[in-house]
């Protein structure tokens, strides 16, 4: 079967979904919004209008979140459906990314002795839904401790990562101490996912899946170092492997001194570009992380003239999608709180 029979379906929806997202114009208009009920009332002609019904009152820019996340699930789930077995198989690995996020939501809700109840309105069931899984992310959420949940999960490919979380958290009761262990598991299986693709596919998914898995580790790393985490645990938490980052860099990040040798050498990678050094480790690595947002959502842009028949065209759609749910996250959050529309535009990825 060729390319373009293998495509033709799901070049059909995308092109009716891409008919669909929001212009400049309009995310411009939003950011004058006096309140979240004018916001809503903006966007009940677009795409966004059958979740946002669904929103309870009073509204909030959490409740807003969450709608705009649930029509974004919705989104991935159509385009997987329309996709090759072997791209949608490698898109997939969306689900598993808010999975992940499922999980540290629920080792959060745990340690702060949250109801079940409470735990599962925080979760996004409809992803537990698509996996089949949602019997166990019910049975964690029963759990009265981080050890319970942990051991809910004993038969699960994220059985590992949570026993090693679990460790690390009990020396320094940080629950961050888990979520990295979590992560690292999803680049893991990202790179994996990437290598897994047909060759003919790899050169369009590679500058997306590059950028996600180095990204994740230079960030990490810097992270680490700002903390003044131990060397021999931060060699723990990151991929095994990576793309434009060689072995031996990584081993001198790992054992940079302090935060500012490890953003020099940094400043020698292939991603120079992307670190700005600011007032604090912390405004430095923040605007590192929106750096790479940003130019893989440019490229996302660019590339829907140039890939057609591939998997470069859903990969390309569906980061304008997700850039389009962040930034009305940031419109609600700036709209709540009255910002003045200039500096909500400052914020978004447009």
């Amino acid at each position: 079967m060729t390319q373009t029979t293998l495509y033709s379906g799901v070049l059909a929806k995308i092109g009716a979904e891409r008919s669909k997202l929001l212009k400049e114009a309009k995310l411009k208009t939003l950011t004058e919004c006096k309140n979240l009920t004018e916001l809503t009332a903006q966007l009940r002609d677009t795409s966004y209008q059958a979740q946002i019904l669904k929103v309870p009152l009073p509204l909030t820019s959490r409740k807003l979140e969450r709608a705009f996340n649930e029509h974004l699930i919705e989104t991935h789930a159509k385009i997987i459906k329309h996709s090759p077995k072997k791209a949608a198989k490698y898109l997939d690995l969306y689900f598993l990314r808010l999975e992940v996020e499922n999980i540290k939501t629920l080792l959060k809700a745990t340690n702060a002795n949250q109801s079940t109840e409470q735990k599962l309105v925080k979760v996004y069931l409809s992803v537990e839904d698509y996996l089949q899984n949602r019997a166990v992310i019910e049975e964690a959420a029963k759990a009265s401790s981080l050890r319970q949940v942990a051991n809910v999960f004993k038969n699960t490919e994220y059985a590992l990562a949570l026993n090693m979380g679990l460790q690390s958290y009990e020396e320094s009761g940080s629950t961050m101490r888990l979520d990295v262990f979590l992560d690292k598991l999803f680049y893991e299986k990202l790179f994996n996912g990437y290598t897994s693709l047909p060759q003919n596919e790899k050169p369009h998914a590679q500058f997306y899946a590059r950028m996600e898995n180095d990204g994740f580790t230079l960030l990490t790393l810097l992270r680490g170092k700002a903390l003044n985490h131990d060397a021999n645990w931060l060699r723990l938490t990151i991929p095994s492997e990576n793309f434009n980052l060689s072995a031996e860099t990584v081993e001198t990040l790992v054992s940079a001194g302090d935060f500012e040798f490890a953003l020099k050498i940094a400043l020698e990678s292939k991603y120079a570009s992307f670190f700005v050094k600011a007032q604090n480790p912390e405004e430095t690595i923040a605007n590192a992380e929106k750096a790479f947002k940003r130019a893989v959502f440019q490229h996302a842009k660019a590339s829907r003239v140039t890939e057609t028949f591939n998997i470069g065209v859903a990969l390309a759609f569906l980061t304008q999608k997700d850039a389009e749910v962040y930034n009305l996250t940031v419109l609600s959050l700036g709209v709540e709180a009255a910002m003045k529309p200039e500096d909500i535009q400052s914020k978004l990825l447009v």
